[in-house]
This record gives structure tokens, C-alpha cells and sequence, in this order.
């Protein structure tokens, strides 16, 4: 489904280092705690989510990272060096409730931004871009959108809009903040998709999740996180109800109506 992002994104002497590596990350705001001492090496590639209760730093964690609020302490790395030094090997997605959807621009013109470090800033965009940008709207199946003015979209498709301004980067690392927060089960099944492509192209996709319930059906991984490090390794060893309860202070079931 997807074309592989360049295989010279990325030396083969880098590797063998962690994609994402965070050490002792601290985040405050008016003297409240946000995160404590976070650190964590993420793995070489595959699908992460990261859980935990309201509050609980996860959102704070993606915008440390990425140097959008300051950090009290710690740092963070992208395969090895400054965030800053890597940003074309990164892509990020926020929350839809940051984004102004009433700005004046349609789902190819969105998609298009993603072009921008190909393109080149304050150069115009070129029929071939164009081109490119249906072309990974179509990915997340909206080519017939791409003419539609941005906030006229639904709130599932308005998140896909943005998952192809993130494909259109040809990132190796892809942070999205609650890319499933109420969307519906047609747009759930198409970013689960790109998701997985994108993995087995070698990429690696970190999520701000918060459906428990849907973890161990779309995640290879998960991080645990209530304000500081509560556990992180593969869903199979790591999500389970002992490091669930310990994350949220009380036990809680996986399974609808229990």
C-alpha cells in the first residue's frame, strides 16, 4: 500500500539506535508536575501506544519531545542526535481539537504542507506535488475529498486528511496524539492499515491512545505512563491487569460491560 520511505533516510551506523531515546524527561506547569523523570529507548520499529489516565503526561510527552512546551529537565533524541537535527525524519499529528478548521484551505492544499521540505519554503506548489498529494490521499482513501475545504469534512475524515500530510513527509517516526479519539469504525480500519504498512516498511508510529480495550488489537508495543515511567515493553508481556491497575490506581477490565 505504501512506497517505502528512502532507504538513505537513515545511515545503516544508526540503526542499531533507538528511533526515539528519552532520558529523564520533566515537564512542569505553574509548579504542578506534569511528567517525572521519564526515560524510556523505543523499539527499532512497530506500532506504540501509549496509555494511561487523564492527566497523566501522555500528550505533555509528545510535545517535550518535540520541544512545543519546555522542559524542566532530560532530553530526547531522534536515532541519536537533537530533535532539532532531525526533524525530516520526523512527523507529528496532534489533536484535531488543536487544529483551526476553519482556515481556508482544502484536503490536497493540507497534504500539500506535508511536501514542504521537497518543495522547498515559500516556493509554490507544482503540478507533480499536486499529483503527490491526491496520491497519498488516497492512501487513506479521500482522493475524491481533495477538493473539499477542510473543516466541511467529518472529524474522522478531517484525522485521515492529516495521517496523509504525515505520509507525505516520508518520516521514519510518526507521533500522533489520539489519532482514534472519535473517529468512526471506517477511519479506525483505514489508519489501522496505514499504520501497519508503515511498520512493515520499517517505520515506527507512536500513539497517544486511549481506548484500552482496542490495545493489544492494533499495538505491538505499549508504554504505561501516569506522570512518571509505569511499565513499557511488547503488549503481550507488559499490558497486563497488574500494570493496568497500577497505572490507573484501580483494577480495571479490558473487556466491554465487565
Amino acid at each position: 500500500m505504501l512506497a517505502p520511505f528512502p532507504s538513505d533516510r537513515v545511515s545503516s551506523d544508526s540503526m542499531s539506535i533507538p528511533p526515539l531515546s528519552v532520558r529523564d524527561l520533566s515537564v512542569q506547569y505553574g509548579g504542578r508536575t506534569a511528567l517525572s523523570g521519564f526515560s524510556w529507548d523505543a523499539p527499532e520499529r512497530g506500532l506504540v501506544a501509549i496509555v494511561g489516565p487523564n492527566g497523566a503526561g501522555k500528550s505533555t510527552l509528545l510535545k517535550a519531545v518535540l520541544g512545543l512546551v519546555p522542559k524542566a529537565r532530560g532530553t530526547a533524541e531522534i536515532f541519536g542526535r537533537s530533535v532539532s537535527d532531525q526533524r525530516d525524519l520526523l512527523a507529528y499529528v496532534p489533536q484535531r481539537a488543536s487544529v483551526d478548521w476553519d482556515f481556508p484551505a482544502t484536503a490536497a492544499d493540507v497534504v500539500a504542507m506535508g511536501l514542504y521540505r521537497r518543495i522547498g519554503w515559500l516556493k509554490p506548489v507544482r503540478s507533480a506535488d499536486r499529483v503527490s498529494a491526491h496520491n497519498y490521499l488516497d492512501m487513506v482513501r479521500l482522493s475524491e475529498f481533495a477538493d473539499r475545504q477542510i473543516g466541511a469534512l467529518s472529524g474522522g475524515q478531517q484525522q485521515r486528511v492529516f495521517l496523509a500530510r504525515a505520509l507525505a513527509q516520508q518520516a521514519k517516526l510518526f507521533l500522533l496524539d489520539e489519532p482514534f479519539a472519535g473517529v468512526d469504525a471506517v477511519t479506525e480500519g483505514v489508519m489501522t492499515e496505514v499504520f501497519r504498512s508503515l511498520r512493515d516498511a520499517g517505520a515506527l508510529v507512536v500513539c497517544v491512545h486511549h481506548d484500552l480495550s482496542s490495545v493489544k488489537e492494533i499495538f505491538d508495543h505499549v508504554v504505561l505512563l501516569n506522570r512518571e515511567l509505569i511499565a513499557s515493553g511488547p503488549v503481550a508481556t507488559t499490558f497486563t491487569p497488574d500494570n493496568i491497575a497500577r497505572t490507573y490506581g484501580v483494577p480495571l477490565s479490558l473487556n466491554p460491560g465487565q
